[in-house]
């Protein structure tokens, strides 16, 4: 006969997992759990029961004789919706919840490719649960034999709350992360299955799709036409760069001493920190919160250059597949693009082929090409995991872990991968210009968005719009006589004036002689920035938002900046937050929403309301 004391512990064992998951919880998202509104907070208890009545049958169910399917079952979802909860905190500072899986559809590879360059990281993160989903069982039928009958009562209610966690539960409030992290999973496959089986377009939305631009008609020929070489790169941040000249240039020590005259730009911000989102506002010049029609039928670069007789081109060492993310180009007029595919036969996902290769091609592409040119050379060594030169790799120690004790070497590898990617743009331009014409080839370089080294808990970026993630390199060469006194002296004067990517596309565009084109005139409502060269369009407020009709967000995070005022809030936040980031360049001093005016009703306007 079993005892009191073993049939008491027996029942207390079953109600080890739901009570650990809530004290884990409670230690991890604290500040977030108790300022979520009453209504978040009792589903998120509610979650909590849940969670803890599907762990106890499934415990109880694999404590059975013979009960192999249970505990598989039980192993399978404390590795997934414990162990890869955790991992996933751990990276993004949130857990994955049903925007976050719906928006992952689109790069699946990529995230295969990340568990696997972290595989070490993931599997300490999945070993404490599966351990515990193996040895709970065992201690259980030691304390108290189960029946087979007892064994399959309680797989019977474990499938039901999976199913019912799966397909039943909601996450309104709490910035979409008001649920328990296993129930938090199993709510997300749930959402992503229903997405499929109806068909309702949720997953393709996850997707920027293709394009059906509106024509430009042909533009006549003017007194001044310009060439024009883009340089895009990816994930480098203000920080890390010199835009401006400076004497002492650690990260981009190549491009900073070929290039002493460069007029650099230190406040220049992207409006997002999503390369898709980004690379739409550079190259239709339309803010990311306009809607998915228009950011589709807007003319890019390329079909501007194209109508007023430019030859154009695109280079890119990026992975096109990525997110199905070379659908959104098909149909440029191009005289010649190559992309990662190209270059390499298996280029990851997320860093592309080489950077080097690829400028290998344009620089034996560029003699070709007919005068004037717009040509795009789009880089992509600098994402994570980040491509070094270990022959010219100053900043160690150095780590690729996610862990959150690996910032500083994590950022040390950063750093390295902006110099070899520097010496490679110092290659690029040095034959440009040794080539025939190629002194009167405009040059500008920026970087698509910033990149996040756990100052806000993550690694990576589109988990926000800080600074670290949106501030970013911006310069622009000219060669001597190609701009006169007046735009020299404007673009001088806006060294240190906060910028939005707003204004690239117009500066391109006038620094090509397109701007004042009556034919471009049509589209020039659309866009929100103004051509640097005339004094841009500092001072007027604009949103910054990841989540866009173009591309939809894993994490809610949105905000608006007017000068150096800047309004910003995520998921995980619990209230606006702003930031004067002149004085306070690191964002530490929060002014509270007052502090930002009007920047609240517009970070709030059309719909978008509060993403926390």
């Amino acid at each position: 006969m079993v005892s009191r004391a073993r049939r008491w512990a027996a029942f207390a064992l079953l109600g080890i997992p739901g009570v650990g998951i809530a004290l884990l919880d409670a230690v991890t998202r604290h500040e977030q759990i108790v300022a979520w509104p009453r209504a978040a907070t009792l589903a998120y208890a509610g979650t909590l029961v849940l969670g803890g009545v599907m762990w106890a049958a499934l415990i109880l169910a694999a404590a059975a004789r013979r009960a192999w399917p249970a505990r598989v079952l039980l192993v399978t979802a404390a590795s997934l919706a414990v162990g890869a909860q955790l991992y996933f905190f751990g990276r993004y500072h949130a857990f994955l919840n049903p925007r976050a899986v719906l928006v992952g559809t689109s790069m699946l590879p990529s995230v295969g490719q990340q568990l696997w360059g972290d595989r070490a990281g993931f599997l300490r993160a999945l070993l404490p649960p599966i351990a515990a989903a193996v040895l709970l069982p065992f201690a259980r039928r030691r304390l108290m034999p189960v029946s087979a009958r007892a064994g399959r009562m309680a797989l019977d209610v474990a499938l039901a709350a999976i199913l019912g966690t799966a397909f039943l539960v909601d996450v309104p409030g709490g910035g979409e992360q008001a649920a328990s992290p296993d129930v938090l999973y199993l709510a997300s496959m749930g959402s992503l299955a229903l997405a499929r089986w109806r068909h309702d377009g949720q997953v393709a939305r996850a997707h920027p799709g293709p394009r059906t631009p509106r024509p430009v008609p042909p533009i006549a020929a003017g007194a001044t036409r310009r060439s024009l070489l883009f340089i895009v790169t990816e994930s480098v941040r203000a920080t890390e760069a010199c835009s401006v000249p400076s004497p002492d240039c650690a990260t981009t020590p190549y491009t900073n001493a070929l290039l002493p005259d460069r007029f650099g730009f230190s406040q220049m911000r992207a409006l997002d920190s999503t390369t898709a989102v980004s690379l739409a506002v550079l190259w239709s010049g339309l803010p990311p919160t306009d809607s998915r029609e228009s950011l589709h039928s807007a003319p890019l670069l390329w079909e501007y250059a194209h109508a007023a007789g430019f030859d154009t081109a695109y280079w890119t060492s990026q992975n096109m597949f990525f997110a199905n993310s070379g659908t959104w180009l098909e149909g440029l007029p191009l005289t010649r693009w190559v992309s990662a595919t190209d270059l390499d036969p298996d280029p990851t996902y997320e860093v592309g082929a080489d950077d080097g290769a690829l400028v290998d091609v344009v620089l034996r592409d560029l003699p070709a090409m007919k005068r004037p040119f717009a040509g795009v050379v789009h880089l992509s060594n600098t994402h994570f995991p980040y491509v070094i030169d270990e022959g010219d790799a100053p900043f160690q120690p150095q780590s690729q872990a996610f862990g959150a004790g690996d910032a500083a070497k994590v950022r040390n590898r950063y750093a390295d991968a902006i110099r070899r990617q520097d010496a490679i743009v110092a290659r690029l331009i040095r034959g440009l210009r040794a080539a025939p014409g190629g002194d009167e080839v405009v040059v500008a370089f920026v970087s698509d968005h910033g990149e996040q080294i756990r100052e806000r808990g993550a690694i990576g970026h589109t988990w926000g719009v800080y600074d670290e993630e949106v501030r970013v390199p911006f310069w622009i060469d000219a060669p001597a006589g190609a701009l006169d006194g007046d735009a020299q002296a404007k673009l001088r004067s806006l060294q240190d004036v906060p910028l939005s990517q707003l204004d690239v596309l117009p500066t391109l565009l006038d620094l090509m002689g397109l701007w004042d084109a009556p034919e471009v005139a049509t589209h020039r409502g659309a866009m929100g920035g103004e051509s640097l060269l005339r004094g841009g369009s500092a001072g007027r407020a604009f949103v910054l938002t990841n989540c866009s009709p173009i591309w939809a967000c894993a994490f809610k995070n949105w905000g608006a900046m007017q000068g150096t005022r800047k309004l910003v809030g995520t998921q995980n936040d619990t209230a606006w937050h702003c930031f004067d980031v002149d004085r306070d360049p690191h964002e530490e001093v929060d002014l509270g929403a007052k502090g930002c005016g009007e920047l609240r009703g517009l970070a709030e306007a059309e719909g978008r309301g509060k993403p926390f």
